[in-house]
């Protein structure tokens, strides 16, 4: 009698705590998709490029300054293009407007087909 006593008590206690750990992931999630959190810290990207560049260069991307050229740059492009002047030969048959009934158009029609 005594271990289902504590039997029960085992599986009460395990299910209230499953309830709580349910209850927080549903919480969690909730927060995640309805509260914006902010990113309190600047992120760095360091390059492979060792490049001395003066401290106040550092200092400035820290701070959000805007470093490199102000105005746009200028990039000389070279393209080349050929182009075929010969036209293409082409076996366009006009054929005159089709008077008529629909009927007879079709008949017309698996005529030319053949």
């Amino acid at each position: 009698m005594d271990f289902i006593h504590h039997l029960i008590h085992f599986l009460m206690y395990s299910l209230v705590l499953w309830q709580l750990i349910l209850g927080v992931y549903v919480i969690l999630i909730w927060a995640k998709r309805n509260i914006k959190f902010e990113k309190t810290s600047p992120v760095i990207n360091v390059s492979e490029n060792k490049t001395e560049y003066p401290i106040e260069v550092f200092k400035d991307i820290l701070e959000g300054k805007k470093v490199g050229p102000s105005g746009p740059i200028e990039v000389d492009v070279k393209r080349e293009f050929k182009v075929d002047t010969k036209p293409d030969e082409s076996s366009v048959k006009v054929d005159e407007k089709i008077k008529g009934k629909v009927k007879t158009q079709k008949d017309k029609l698996k005529k030319l087909r053949g």
